[in-house]
């Protein structure tokens, strides 16, 4: 027992010590990448307000002081509507003044949705032709509300991620990002070796990028867990504990799963409450900076889903939540976060969003739930009753649009009892 008791009191040393590098290098990067992200802001807003009356020379000395003293930016590009106009450094880019979005297959679909959505993306790593990796930060300039222009810039992601991990070397640990075009624990690879998330004991974080998602794992070194294994292992085999050193193993190679667990739903694999609440206090700062965007929470509870499990049985009920978690995700936006807020309730954060788009991500929410599930042969079905909260309206913090959401979604479940299903109601 006091064994077992040292080496908990070890582990526990060494998961916080690897969450506190994981917490650190998440903030250095989102330090090094934001400097890059408010520079564009800035030069954005100026183009903007400058549109009428700038001359080409005066674009090209701004671009031209900014890429001097900017770290990691590779070139600058600025679009007037759709047709790329102005460059910047142009030696070796000559080719791409004058080229028309519209005419590029592999690009314009995602400028057609920067425009439409007035939100910026930051795609890639991408090869880049001169060599090297780079990330694209694409950043609508948009005039009196509506798409003026496109400011691109290639940030340099080899030296970004370079200059990130020399500010927080520490040989104890090695770290990969995921969430190639903002696609998260699901993209591919943009820093290091992906096959780092499937490794024991690694501790998984999740920050925000313009327009989705980028998924950090870290993990003490293999050196490092080598020499403790084989220490414990001797220092139980000498008091008669192999199968207290067995246990011991058991418990490293599975402090990666543990690290996942505490943040993300076992069934569901949708993010579970403490997930939820994290990211929707960074999404409430965000809207305190930009007001004129809409936040909003919909809050989901499942109709009839007692009488599956009473019926069918508790596997039944199970595959009823994953189906619906599956098909909540599918009907929200790709940015939007679905959690799992407990038993047979849903939680989505929406960001940016319209109230004609809130009612449309509520309809589309509940006939997808709607739908039959299929199970071992058997049609199932439930319904869904939703409520909706918008930041700041209805509540200044997420226990009081939590309250709103809960008495509009019960409003809903009493009217749908009541009459027809209906959209779920906006708050005015």
């Amino acid at each position: 027992m006091v064994l077992r008791s040292q080496l908990q009191d070890r582990l526990n040393k060494r998961h916080i010590e690897t969450l506190s590098y994981a917490t650190t290098l998440r903030v250095r990067l989102e330090r090094e990448l934001n400097a890059l992200l408010y520079l564009n802001s800035g030069l954005g807003a100026y183009l903007v307000v400058r549109n009428s009356s700038m001359q080409a020379s005066e674009i090209q000395d701004i671009l031209a002081v900014l890429h001097r003293s900017s770290r990691h930016i590779r070139n600058f590009g600025v679009a007037v509507g759709y047709r790329l106009l102005y460059v910047y450094p142009l030696l070796g880019n000559e080719r791409a003044i004058g080229l028309y979005y519209p005419d590029q297959p592999t690009q314009w679909p995602m400028i057609q949705k920067i425009a439409q959505s007035g939100l910026a993306l930051l795609a890639g790593p991408v090869e880049l032709v001169q060599g090297g990796r780079g990330l694209v930060y694409r950043m609508p300039l948009m005039l009196h509300g509506r798409y003026w222009g496109l400011l691109s810039t290639v940030i340099d992601s080899d030296s970004l991620f370079q200059a990130v991990q020399a500010e927080s070397e520490d040989d104890r640990y090695e770290f990969a990002i995921r969430g190639r075009d903002g696609q998260g624990l699901t993209g591919g690879a943009v820093w290091g070796a992906l096959g780092l998330f499937d490794q024991p004991e690694v501790l998984v974080q999740e920050m925000d990028v313009p327009g989705g998602r980028w998924a950090i794992a870290v993990r003490p070194r293999l050196a490092d867990d080598t020499r403790s294994l084989r220490a414990w292992v001797r220092a139980a085999s000498g008091g008669g504990g192999l199968l207290v050193a067995t246990m011991l193993y058991m418990l490293v190679r599975n402090r990666g799963l543990m690290a996942h667990r505490a943040m993300y739903d076992d069934l569901t694999r949708l993010p579970n409450r403490r997930l939820f609440e994290d990211r929707a206090l960074m999404a409430f700062s965000r809207q305190q900076r930009q007001p004129e965007q809409l936040c909003a929470l919909l809050f989901l509870d499942l109709d009839d889903f007692k009488c599956v499990n009473d019926l069918h049985g508790h596997k039944a009920g199970d595959a009823v939540l994953m189906a619906v978690a599956r098909r909540a995700l599918a009907a929200v936006r790709q940015n939007d976060t679905v959690a799992r807020w407990g038993g047979d309730e849903l939680i989505v954060l929406l960001e940016h969003v319209s109230r004609d788009m809130l009612e449309t991500i509520a309809r589309r929410l509940r006939s997808a739930i709607q739908e039959a599930i299929d199970f071992e042969g058997r049609t199932l079905q439930v319904g869904v009753s939703i409520g909706v909260a918008i930041y700041p309206e209805d509540g200044s913090d997420l226990d009081q649009l939590l309250h709103a959401a809960d008495g509009q979604m019960y409003g809903d479940k009493t009217a749908r009892k009541n009459g027809p299903s209906r959209p779920a109601p906006l708050a005015e």
